[in-house]
């Protein structure tokens, strides 16, 4: 009787029990992480606190009635247009590059030999962000609520409320590392760079959008798109790594979130607040119909 009333639940309310399952499942794993929980649990907690929006969109869809199998095919539907590959790598490039000009005449010393020597680094902090490092969160984010936010609301109105959800997600974390919130006065010297955190993470929500839509709703190309883009941000930004890790973190990071939104309005205004959506060719996850068709 009380599964039943939970199925009922989340059924007349998927989205909202996504974001709530989400929430519930990735805080409470990276609770040892807040908490300053040493090594190795700091880093299991970290990982396992990551698959929280895939594992939501699991469970909202079977507790839904839905084909959990039309969900996971998304995660595997790599039989798209060859040129969304390619988008998906070049994508993060477009917007580190944007951001390495706006440093460079902010009067930064941005100096493109460096990638040379990064060429390892970016290879293996790819695979392990596509697999563990911000990757994973996709089945969720656009695999289950996006699809659904963008049967109820226009593209622009579904990407804003994901990205805000996305964005917040992450607020645990903001109490680990070196620039840990522990107080008001903390809070209030962070709060700039909340904000602009949050701003990122929102724009990038706008251009995984457009990929996620463009492909026919691939979830793996989204995923190595959101893959593309952290990796970036941490090793292809043409600025020595303790720069990177010290003075120039502040300037990196707005530098990065008006490059975001450079590309994000601009993809806005091509497609005409489409976003790449077809309506009707979009994934029906209760019947177990997933597109294989990409623009």
């Amino acid at each position: 009787m009380i599964l039943q009333r939970i199925r009922e639940f989340v059924a007349a309310r998927p989205v909202a029990s996504f974001f709530g399952l989400a929430y519930g499942f990735s805080w409470l794993a990276w609770a040892p992480v807040a908490l300053g929980a040493d090594e190795p649990l700091r880093t299991i907690s970290f990982v396992l606190g990551g698959f929280g929006p895939a594992l939501a969109g699991a469970v909202a869809t079977w507790l839904a009635g839905d084909s959990v199998r039309a969900w996971a095919g998304q995660i595997v539907h790599w039989r798209v247009a060859p040129r969304w590959y390619l988008v998906a790598f070049a994508l993060p490039l477009v917007v580190v590059a944007l951001a390495s000009l706006g440093l460079a005449f902010g009067g930064h010393e941005v100096d493109i030999g460096l990638l040379s020597g990064r060429v390892v680094a970016v290879l293996s902090g790819f695979v392990f962000v596509a697999l563990v490092g911000g990757g994973n969160e996709e089945p969720g984010w656009r695999g289950f609520a996006l699809p659904r936010l963008q049967e109820r609301y226009s593209p622009i109105q579904a990407t804003l409320v994901l990205g805000v959800v996305w964005a917040f997600w992450h607020l645990p974390l903001l109490a680990t590392g070196p620039s840990a919130i522990s107080g008001t006065e903390s809070l209030l010297a962070e709060l700039p760079l909340i904000v602009a955190r949050i701003l990122n993470i929102v724009g990038v929500a706008f251009l995984l959008t457009w990929v996620y839509n463009g492909t026919g709703e691939s979830v793996l190309v989204a995923l190595l798109a959101h893959a593309g883009f952290n990796t970036a941000n941490s090793t292809l930004v043409p600025l020595p790594f303790e720069a990177l890790n010290g003075d120039a973190a502040t300037a990196v990071l707005v530098a990065g979130t008006v490059a975001v939104w450079v590309v994000a309005i601009l993809l806005v205004v091509l497609t005409r607040g489409r976003l790449g959506y077809d309506a009707d060719g979009a994934t029906h996850l209760s019947t177990g119909d997933v597109s294989t068709t990409a623009d």
